[in-house]
């Protein structure tokens, strides 16, 4: 870890116990990036939401899952904030879930924005009370999140369609992994937090970082245990 000053560490400590309110302090960022086996396949999250689309539609391309690579990976921070989390944003985008792993606070809802040309039902295996409902071009799906999990995604109209929704209780925040590894995390308030890299049903990585206020905060390169199943 790097950028973390002796003042930054002093003002996360004051805020975390109260004699710093987190609205006095600035929010920051957090960079890092992962690493992971990657195979000779192509990362569907790559394709234009158009041509992958029409290749699965018309036969081109077999139905699959597309959660592997960078698209079923997701970044979150875990810790003592009670504000809404930040850029958990989860939607439909060239056919599939972008990202495939969706993390929610535990007990609030969350929503799924279809950014596609064409209609989505998410289905979700296990999850008490939940109903599908077809979600049109520019509609939100709403999901109610209780404790447990990780669920089970699907889509009843793409077989190909899956991923895995995680209830967090402490989550702070969110960041999607980009096709290289990179993620970034913004507007982080200073404070001690558990950085977790989620994938489908698993956590693969953990560790302890600090956000210091008027600094970023660099995280040194993640290695993933394990392999996508």
């Amino acid at each position: 870890m790097r950028g973390i000053s002796t003042w930054g560490k002093l003002l996360a400590a004051l805020a975390v116990c109260g004699v710093v309110g987190l609205s006095d302090v600035s929010a920051e960022s957090v960079q890092g990036s992962v690493k992971w086996s990657r195979s000779g396949k192509s990362d569907p999250s790559k394709s234009t939401a158009r041509s992958y689309y029409w290749k699965v539609w018309n036969g081109a391309l077999p139905e699959r899952r597309v959660n592997s690579g960078a698209n079923g990976l997701l970044a979150v921070l875990t810790g003592k904030h009670l504000g809404p989390p930040v850029g958990c944003e989860f939607s439909f985008r060239g056919g599939a879930l972008t990202p495939s792993t969706l993390a929610a606070r535990t007990g609030t809802t969350m929503r799924v924005h279809n950014k596609d040309a064409f209609s989505h039902e998410l289905t979700v295996e296990g999850l008490p009370g939940f109903t599908p409902l077809e979600t049109g071009p520019d509609k939100s799906r709403a999901v109610s999140v209780p404790a447990g999990g990780p669920w089970l995604l699907g889509d009843r109209y793409y077989g190909h369609v899956d991923g895995h929704l995680h209830s967090i209780r402490e989550l702070v925040a969110c960041a999607k992994v980009d096709a290289s590894g990179k993620f970034t995390f913004t507007e982080v308030p200073p404070g001690p937090y558990s950085l977790r890299i989620l994938r489908g049903p698993e956590q693969v990585a953990a560790r302890k970082v600090v956000v210091g206020a008027g600094q970023s905060l660099e995280v040194d390169t993640i290695s993933l245990r394990g392999g996508r199943k």
